[in-house]
């Protein structure tokens, strides 16, 4: 399985661009489209729906757009997801009005582009070396796997697994949840999406890279008191 690069940059082949959309939709990213009027510029809230790969569309649901106002003009789309921000735009499919069944309902071509950025810089420790972190991945079949943590951030982390995921995680986006043993008296729990993954067949080992989704604010905050004092210990 490829890794997405979800740091600032541009992703523009069109597998990474389908992948990065599917994932969205399962983790319900914040989702909005820009309109200007003279020089009056506003953001509406929208839900991304679904894809349709084959006809290269995404659907969106929005009870702001006017597909006759929109036709022909590139709109451009925001979406947020914890620390990360995405930004692209696409146009209204020709052959696309609000839906019979649904008003609401649009499609729009398949970016080209996506621009992501992350929203604020982060401060990642590690715990490879200096304790045995453990982590369990809850995914969306019911089975859960095992590892070590071996570096966190407020926005993610990255985890060893001593057995190769190959066939197990062949969809990244299969795993929907995480818990994570930080101290005997703060134990993480929150959403996740998996955005890498890496597999050592000669060791039987596979690394994930992940994104954290769905995290209370409390959680925020006594993760980055955590992350500040692994940092203080390791100097």
């Amino acid at each position: 399985m490829q890794e997405l690069n979800l740091t600032d940059g541009d992703l523009t082949h069109r597998q990474e661009i389908v992948q990065l959309l599917k994932m969205s939709i399962d983790q319900q990213w914040q989702f909005s489209y820009v309109t200007k009027i003279r020089n009056r510029v506003s953001t509406h809230s929208l839900r991304l729906v679904s894809l349709n790969v084959q006809d290269g569309t995404f659907c969106v649901e929005s009870d702001n757009m006017d597909a006759e106002s929109l036709a022909g003009r590139n709109i451009m789309f925001r979406g947020q997801s914890g620390g990360l921000s995405i930004v692209f735009q696409s146009k209204l499919n020709e052959t696309s009005t609000a839906s019979e069944s649904s008003s609401s309902l649009f499609d729009f071509g398949l970016p080209y582009k996506i621009a992501c950025t992350q929203l604020r810089k982060t401060v990642r420790v590690n715990l490879e070396a200096d304790r045995d972190v453990s982590v369990t991945l809850y995914l969306t079949t019911g089975a859960m796997i095992e590892g070590t943590v071996m570096d966190i951030s407020t926005q993610g982390a990255k985890f060893r697994v001593n057995e190769n995921l190959g066939n197990e995680l062949k969809n990244l986006q299969i795993a929907d949840a995480c818990k994570i043993n930080l101290t005997d008296d703060f134990v993480l729990q929150c959403g996740i999406q998996l955005i890498g993954m890496i597999n050592d067949d000669g060791a039987n080992i596979s690394f994930l890279r992940s994104q954290f989704v769905h995290m209370k604010g409390e959680d925020e905050d006594r993760l980055e008191a955590f992350i500040n004092s692994a940092l203080e210990s390791q100097t």
